[in-house]
């Protein structure tokens, strides 16, 4: 995904993958946004349908409501730009960031333009393949609660966590499952988070990794993960980024 991804010209349309990386909720939105204006982070804006049409541009500021976007100083290219709608597309540290700017109009004379639009209902925040997984700090480990097992709950060590799945430690006493089986009503416990309800699918089995728990991993993805648990677990998987970064 990660060459390819970044090198792809264009907004990425592949909808099974902007499904699995969406965000949403007004508390999520903001964190990204905030985050491309502190970097100051360049972006390119699409015509929607006409992504031959584009121009160089950057977050200048946000409300609850608006964005502004800067504008090159072109206005006989920006009725076409924007009359199809616009696709913002930015790639800070090679995650892609791409969303749709509703309702945009221009502002600006002389050598100065704004596209001012609406707040996205919804972010796509697609990673490169090496930071597609995130490990959780040593200091603050993760846990995935199973449903009762002959009356009690089991607690699994989370190794990795990414926007699809976990991979997630299995002691040797216990037995392993089989490929394709789904575990429901599972939950993620991430200290500082309230839990994340999920069902797993089953897909990968193999030995643990050297250095981590002895035992084996289990490579599930979220089956049919609803918007909430998407949501959260790509707001877990920003901050355990971040927090990476700083500690790098």
């Amino acid at each position: 995904m990660s060459d390819a991804l970044r090198a792809a010209p264009g907004p990425e349309t592949r909808a099974e993958l902007l499904q699995a990386h969406q965000l949403t909720g007004a508390l999520a939105i903001r964190a990204v946004l905030d985050e491309l204006l502190r970097k100051r982070e360049r972006m390119t804006l699409y015509s929607a349908g006409d992504h031959a049409r584009q121009c160089d541009s950057q977050l200048l500021r946000h409300t609850a409501e608006h964005l502004w976007l800067d504008l090159p100083a072109s206005p006989d290219g920006h009725a076409a730009l924007i009359g199809q709608g616009i696709v913002a597309v930015a790639l800070p540290e090679n995650i892609r960031i791409q969303f749709e700017c509703p309702q945009p109009r221009i502002t600006g004379t002389g050598d100065r333009f704004e596209v001012i639009c609406a707040m996205p209902p919804l972010i796509h925040r697609i990673q490169r393949r090496d930071a597609y997984r995130v490990r959780p700090p040593m200091r603050r480990p993760v846990q995935c609660v199973m449903r009762p097992f002959q009356g009690q709950e089991r607690a699994y060590q989370v190794l990795d966590v990414s926007a699809t799945g976990v991979a997630l430690a299995i002691d040797p006493e216990f037995a392993l499952p089989a490929i394709g089986e789904i575990w429901q009503h599972c939950r993620l416990e991430i200290p500082g988070y309230a839990p994340i309800p999920c069902d797993l699918d089953v897909r990968v089995i193999g030995p643990a990794p050297e250095g981590d728990s002895p035992g084996n991993r289990i490579g599930c993805l979220f089956q049919r993960p609803t918007p909430e648990t998407q949501r959260a677990v790509q707001v877990y998987v920003m901050d355990a980024e971040r927090l990476s970064r700083r500690h790098g």
